[in-house]
């Protein structure tokens, strides 16, 4: 079964995460796939605006932990970030998130230019809870969709930021009801859709420049990310969460 599905409605390309039953956290043939999904709409000349959203009523989890781990350095088993597909992606790209979006599934709603909500979505990094830190991106954008002081809460606690806060801070544009959620997130990629293909194409590009200065900031968070990869405390706390229990941080 695939883990990523993505199809063509008029002029609207939809990518769905779609492993409900990990709470479609992705593994390594998932993250092929989702690369493949957005490399064809950015190829496709019909397709002017895209939305990643996920299955279930749950919008992503990040990287799958619970199934089995490859011994090998992450950045040996797949270099890539877990977002670069989003950032790569040429075209507006808008996140509907409905359920948890956390860990990579919160660096995949920052990739992207905007994002939408239903009132039980909720966004959280929780990596630094389980000796990790998150490598695609989050601790940059963070800090540019939220003010500084909520972010560096978020960031540090890993505590979840509710569809109410993340409306009152501009982390979301927008949050629909849950049984409209999807037709109206339809709505609002066809408006999209209704402008001039080159103008939506430079507009991003013009609007990604304004967050250029980031660049930097990805780099040391990714080597940052490698060096926390080989420590006691990541492999312990990733232990944990497969087992259900408190980690036990030594420090090292």
């Amino acid at each position: 079964m695939a883990g990523v599905t993505w199809s063509v409605h008029g002029q609207v390309g939809w990518v769905v995460l779609d492993r409900p039953a990990q709470r479609n956290a992705l593994d390594l043939d998932a993250r092929l796939e989702l690369a493949q999904a957005f490399a064809a709409l950015d190829a496709d000349p019909e397709v002017r605006v895209a939305v990643l959203t996920g299955a279930g009523g749950v919008f992503c989890a990040g990287t799958d932990l619970t199934g089995p781990q490859d011994p090998a350095h992450p950045l040996l088993v797949n270099p890539q970030r877990l977002a670069q597909p989003l950032d790569d992606f040429t075209k507006p790209l808008i996140a509907a998130v409905d359920g948890g979006a956390a860990g990579g599934g919160f660096e995949f709603a920052l990739a992207a230019d905007l994002r939408v909500a239903t009132p039980r979505a909720k966004f959280l990094l929780p990596e630094v809870r389980i000796g990790s830190l998150p490598g695609s991106g989050g601790t940059q954008r963070i800090f540019h969709a939220l003010p500084s002081a909520v972010a560096a809460k978020a960031l540090f606690t890993g505590a979840p930021i509710d569809a109410e806060t993340a409306l009152r801070y501009g982390l979301v544009s927008d949050v629909f009801a849950e049984d409209e959620f999807a037709e109206r997130v339809a709505e609002l990629a066809e408006r999209i859709a209704e402008a001039a293909p080159l103008s939506l194409v430079a507009a991003k590009r013009a609007a990604r420049a304004a967050l250029d200065a980031i660049g930097p900031g990805i780099e040391l968070e990714r080597r940052l990310w490698a060096e926390l990869a080989e420590t006691y405390d990541r492999a312990e706390g990733r232990a944990a969460f497969r087992e259900k229990r408190p980690p036990r941080f030594e420090g090292r």
